[in-house]
């Protein structure tokens, strides 16, 4: 095994692997004799050993790492929060976290919310940028994102509310220390401005209510209740 001792006081080990197989097409790993002869042959890994509630040693690998020192830096911020009793995996795919970031919010958001979130995280934010690790996501990600959706026909706002779903998902990864920042903020798009309303006049009232009297008398009633009052649609739609 080609190790390499992790300086100070983190616990751990940072060394360097392959995927090569033997005849038997089991995995040589750590002892494929190219390692020796080839610096660029491989990638990197870290293993580390974290305490178990049943007192066994429970060993946690993370690899894929293109360098040593990419290596080390994940083995770090791993150690960062051992330290404070958190496990985190620095190779988390960003579809991982969005999956579990929704798990969360749907303890605290409506229902209508949460189908809205969870349709822009499943169907598009996964698609895109899912297989990226998350402290691998950058600005320059997202910006190719929003350029594709807008070229692909999307409209500005249906994008600029996945990217507020996105901004909102990656703000509490900075509140839970697994992003030193957020790359969605400042907005990649700015917030699209609201369509104009159109206001009925007097006799346009006066039409539709007497064409609803005739085609749907109890929609007629309530649609002249709201127009009388100016009562909300939910609070109309609650009325018994």
């Amino acid at each position: 095994m080609r190790c390499s001792p992790n300086p100070g006081k983190d616990r751990g080990r940072v060394y360097r692997r392959c995927g090569c197989r033997d005849e038997h097409r089991r995995q040589l790993g750590t002892t494929c004799p190219r390692l020796a002869a080839d610096p660029h042959h491989g990638t990197w890994a870290f293993a580390v050993d974290t305490p178990s509630p049943d007192g066994h040693r429970h060993t946690i690998r993370r690899a894929g790492f293109p360098n040593e020192l990419d290596a080390r830096i994940a083995l770090q911020r791993f150690n960062e929060g051992l330290a404070v009793d958190v496990i985190t995996d620095p190779r988390q795919r960003t579809a991982e976290y969005l999956r579990d970031w929704l798990a969360e919010k749907e303890l605290r958001l409506k229902p209508t919310t949460m189908a809205r979130y969870r349709a822009y995280v499943e169907q598009d934010l996964i698609p895109a940028l899912g297989t990226i690790p998350l402290i691998d996501l950058t600005r320059q990600h997202l910006s190719a994102f929003v350029t594709t959706q807008l070229r692909q026909g999307r409209g500005k706002v249906t994008v600029y509310r996945i990217m507020a779903t996105l901004s909102s998902a990656l703000s509490s990864a900075v509140y839970d220390g697994r992003l030193a920042h957020n790359p969605a903020k400042p907005p990649l798009l700015a917030r699209p401005a609201s369509a104009p309303r159109r206001l009925w006049t007097e006799e346009q009232t006066a039409r539709f209510l007497r064409f609803t009297h005739v085609t749907d008398p109890l929609y007629a009633d309530l649609a002249e209740l709201m127009i009388g009052t100016g009562i909300r649609k939910g609070e109309a739609l609650a009325l018994r």
